[in-house]
């Protein structure tokens, strides 16, 4: 997988090519980046839903929130990657997929999506519903969920990735009971 693209997101999986052994602080970056993708099912919808689609007991608002804390933790790993090994010209490590990552998927849905949920959910609709009533009521609901379910799936495949480059624990794998 090269590039993989859903909707009207994308991701250039070919950054992620990595030469030469991994350092431990590669691992602990990407290992922060998957902590974050994986345990917030508003970034990667929930793990028994393999297209992303299944909204069922998120208030959207919430799950917004969630979302766009995850863009300011990916911003602050891109930060603590070890820039002092990579070379100017080396544009093939996690520093700068994050960057495109945060580009072409997270800010491309909040700058579509944040404002305008917020503004409705805050100012147009009605407060005495109860909040999953409430959230229905929203005029572009089907883009919506429709947008964020593509922004999932790209980031649940990402998630993947960072498993089998960066030789991860999946915590996402069932597990035996015995």
């Amino acid at each position: 997988m090269v590039v993989l693209k859903k909707g009207s997101f994308s991701l250039d999986f070919a950054v992620l090519k990595l030469s030469g052994e991994l350092s431990e602080e590669d691992r602990q970056c990407a290992w922060e980046l998957y902590t974050e993708l994986s345990t917030r099912v508003a970034v990667t919808g929930k793990q028994r839903d393999p297209d992303c689609r299944n909204f069922d007991g998120e208030v959207y608002i919430e799950s917004l929130a969630s979302f766009y804390a995850f863009f300011q933790e990916a911003r602050r790993i891109m930060r603590s990657f070890p820039v002092g090994r990579i070379s100017k010209n080396k544009k093939a490590h996690l520093g700068v997929f994050i960057n495109d990552l945060m580009q072409n998927v997270l800010r491309s849905f909040l700058e579509k999506w944040q404002g305008d949920f917020r503004y409705w959910w805050e100012y147009r609709s009605n407060k005495q519903l109860y909040p999953f009533d409430r959230q229905r009521e929203y005029p572009k609901l089907k883009e919506f969920l429709s947008d964020w379910s593509d922004a999932r799936y790209v980031l649940r495949q990402l998630q993947q990735e960072l498993v089998t480059l960066y030789q991860l624990v999946d915590t996402t794998e069932k597990r035996s009971s015995k």
